[in-house]
Formats: C-alpha cells, sequence, structure tokens
C-alpha cells in the first residue's frame, strides 16, 4: 500500500498510490472471473463506476471474449455524497446497454450507506436483468439498505465523519485512494 502520513490537509490521508489500485483493478478481476459468463455485462455507475468497469472489462478479456460495458446514470444520489460536494450534478437516469435477460455486475468506486446501488439495482432488474451482482473499489461500515458487495478490492472500517475517495481518471489525473475527514474536503 501507498506511504501513509498526512496528505494536504491534517485530516487527510492516502492509503493506496496508482499501482496499488491497478492490483486492486487486478484481484477484482480474478475473484469475479468465475462469475462471468458469454452473455455478462458490467454497468458502470456512473461517474467513477464507468471507469472501474472499464479497467476490469479489459482484464476479464485477457481471459477471452470481453464483457459488454455500460453505464447507468440516476437522477440523484441517496447516499451523502455532500460530504465530497456540495451539489452533485448527477444527469438524467439512463442506461446505455439492453440487458434484458442478462446477467449484470453492477460497478462503483464505494458502498457506503447502499442506497445510490439499491436504486441502481431496482431500475436494472426493471429493465430486465435476470442476475444482478455487485462490485467495488471499496466497501466501508454504514450500510443502511439491504445491499452487500459480491465483490469488494478493499474492506475499510472509518468512522462516519471520514470518507472515502477514489481517484479514477479521467475525472482525476491518477489512479489512487485517499481518507479524508469531512472538514479537509470542505476546505478545498
Amino acid at each position: 500500500m501507498a506511504e501513509q502520513g498526512p496528505g494536504k490537509h491534517d485530516h487527510e490521508l492516502r492509503i493506496a498510490d496508482a499501482g496499488d489500485v491497478e492490483e486492486m483493478f487486478d484481484e477484482l478481476a480474478e475473484a469475479m472471473r468465475p462469475s462471468v459468463g458469454a452473455g455478462t455485462a458490467l454497468v458502470g455507475i456512473l461517474r467513477r463506476g464507468k471507469p472501474i468497469a472499464e479497467a476490469l472489462a479489459d482484464r476479464l478479456a485477457s481471459g477471452g471474449d470481453r464483457p459488454e460495458v455500460g453505464v447507468l446514470g440516476l437522477k440523484r444520489y441517496s447516499d451523502r455524497l455532500e460530504l465530497l460536494h456540495d451539489r452533485p450534478k448527477i444527469g438524467p437516469e439512463t442506461l446505455d446497454i439492453d440487458i434484458e435477460d442478462r446477467h449484470v455486475i453492477v460497478v462503483d468506486d464505494v458502498l457506503y450507506t447502499g442506497e445510490s446501488m439499491f436504486r441502481a439495482t431496482g431500475r436494472l432488474r426493471a429493465a430486465g436483468a435476470t442476475r444482478i451482482q455487485t462490485a467495488f473499489l471499496c466497501s466501508r461500515t454504514g450500510r443502511t439498505m439491504p445491499i452487500h458487495a459480491d465483490f469488494v478490492a478493499s474492506r475499510l472500517d472509518i468512522r462516519p465523519d471520514w470518507v472515502i475517495h477514489c481517484e479514477i481518471p479521467p475525472y482525476e489525473d491518477e489512479l489512487g485512494i485517499v481518507l479524508a475527514h469531512r472538514d479537509a474536503l470542505r476546505s478545498h
């Protein structure tokens, strides 16, 4: 893991650098491989779920066909994104691939309360997915909905006033994972 020490603020800690996250992608893809079949689709939740799904599909393709990757945009997140942004900008609810009668693995960066994934899985089931699994780069304590991670690269037990921020291109310059106190995020 990345060197642990203070970041830009006293309440910020980088726990993974680009190399660490690449290894997490490798491990996550290997864990998923036995569940991925010919009709499996990976659906990334906007925003960071999409590039994570693409990275996983690339790794899964090394053993055969590359799974189709789609993106799901939700009208609004119920998770506490105000910890990250004053006003999260989320587009209209959209799904850009056909998932009827398919196995879908929904991909996102962090599983926290489960609110967003609960809405996403309901939307995907309504669109015809016959089997739905979930994959996350990180999972943390604080679930309020009956959602679990079928595949997860890192499980973290952190206090509710701390945030896991996954740095994923193209939204950030390079891969990484930072733990930050909400006060540090508000001072950016």
